[in-house]
């Protein structure tokens, strides 16, 4: 009886193993576990599959594009051979905001520390507050000096006349510290949201300092007056995350844009990494503004004013306010 019921165990034993290999053999990719190095065509498909989650799966050129790549996968004969295909099918499922990154496309380099804002004030009785929002890729400590950098500037020039932000160059990275810099020029409550291909929407919400974007952030904050007059200045390089803080604004009494078109890359990503290390990084939802219920994407955010000397024609509106 004894022996029996050992036997009856250890088969059992074997069958979940089974059941686990078969389950990772075939979902494991999906969560970056491989137990088998992958030929082409399976490398190829498995890219495929990632980007039915793209913004543009519900359009005509995906399924196209998608059935011309299964037909030029065939041909591959190494990993490398894949990715103009690759490539070619990721622009279509996700858009220009979509890219393949291959190691070797990868910075190898030593990494830089954080730009981080600058601010100031014009000089004059009741200043205008000039603040530099760059671009933020670090870690979380880095967040809350970023951010506190601005909080404590707004707080020690409550009394300004008005504030100018200047978002030109920033290509994008974690947008939360950047709005949570920020919030106190914000109202709380739904800022930013995401439109995804299936519809579903998901909204990011600012409140006493706390912003569900992003990484996520909380930070000890406060408000400015809600007249305040706001001025935002854009650049060509305005991108991502950048755009987002400026779709944050957009709706406001208060606030007015100058510069030139943004980047148009107003959108959210995902990473997929494949078995040699190489990332799909793909479109997966649109930006909306809760505010207004505008959808961005690709296409360039055009600014109230537009105009080759921004700096000089925010303060003037400032001013005239």
């Amino acid at each position: 009886m004894k022996k029996k019921l050992i036997v009856i165990l250890v088969l059992l034993f074997a069958a979940v193993l089974a059941t686990i290999f078969s389950f990772l053999l075939v979902f494991g990719p999906s969560f970056g576990i491989w137990l088998r190095r992958p030929s082409p065509q399976d490398y190829g498909e498995r890219a495929l599959a990632f980007m039915e989650n793209g913004y543009y799966t519900s359009s005509e050129s995906w399924k196209e594009a998608r059935a011309a790549a299964r037909d030029a996968l065939k041909e591959a004969q190494s990993y490398e051979d894949t990715w103009p295909v690759l490539r070619e099918a990721l622009s279509a499922a996700g858009g220009k905001h979509s890219r393949l990154i291959t190691v070797s496309d990868a910075d190898t380099g030593g990494e830089e520390k954080a730009e981080l804002p600058r601010v100031s004030t014009d000089g004059m009785e009741r200043g205008i507050i000039t603040l530099v929002i760059p671009e933020f890729t670090e870690d979380a400590e880095q967040a809350q000096e970023y951010a506190q950098i601005v909080i404590s500037w707004l707080h020690d020039h409550q009394d300004a006349a008005g504030v100018i932000i200047d978002l030109r160059g920033n290509r994008g990275g974690d947008m939360a510290p950047m709005i949570a810099a920020l919030s106190p020029l914000l109202p709380d409550g739904e800022v930013l949201g995401t439109v995804f291909a299936n519809g579903m929407q998901k909204t990011m919400t600012l409140t006493d300092g706390s912003f569900t974007g992003g990484s996520g952030i909380s930070v000890e904050s406060f408000k400015m007056p809600e007249t305040i007059p706001i001025a935002i200045l854009t650049d060509e390089w305005t991108a991502s995350s950048g755009e987002a803080v400026l779709l944050a604004f957009r709706g406001l009494e208060n606030v007015r844009t100058f510069g030139v078109p943004t980047a148009g890359y107003a959108s959210t990503n995902t990473v997929f990494r494949l078995y040699d290390g190489t990332q799909i990084v793909l479109t997966v939802g649109a930006d909306t503004v809760p505010r207004t219920g505008e959808i961005f994407c690709d296409e360039p955010i055009e600014p109230d004013i537009l105009t080759d000397t921004p700096e000089r024609d925010a303060a003037e509106w400032i001013r005239n306010r």
